[in-house]
């Protein structure tokens, strides 16, 4: 005869077998985004410390206008453009081409994590 705290206990297993499978997903999905985005930095001025050339970009008069400006005309057309072809494409710098996409990368990145955490989770208790 199944008791109360078997049936708890039933789903006390259950609940934490999906919770590992989430976490699981959950890595994958973020150790998926950190390898596609591997790149080789090399350009003129660059000294290796990306943290400053971030802080100092993001500072530019007109930056989040760069970004929206890529992120509404060029991404659509070619959402895996290097910073490369787009420092070409647009005339910018490509430092700055870089940490646009870096910043855009990231936005989407915590879009798709938000997403996820907003996900309704049922937890289907019923007690007869």
């Amino acid at each position: 005869m199944t008791t109360l705290y078997d049936y708890i206990g039933e789903k006390d297993k259950q609940m934490e077998e999906e919770r590992v499978k989430e976490e699981q997903s959950h890595n994958d999905f973020l150790a998926k985004m950190k390898k596609q985005k591997r790149l080789n930095i090399n350009f003129t001025g660059f000294d290796g410390k990306l943290s400053e050339l971030i802080d100092g970009i993001r500072t530019i008069p007109n930056y989040n206008n760069l970004k929206g400006y890529v992120r509404e005309n060029i991404l659509q057309d070619n959402p895996e453009i290097s910073y490369q072809k787009l420092s070409n494409k647009t005339g910018i710098h490509e430092g700055v081409a870089l940490v646009i996409l870096y910043d855009l990368y990231n936005d989407k990145l915590e879009e798709e994590l938000k997403d996820l955490d907003d996900e309704d989770i049922d937890f289907d208790f019923h007690y007869e």
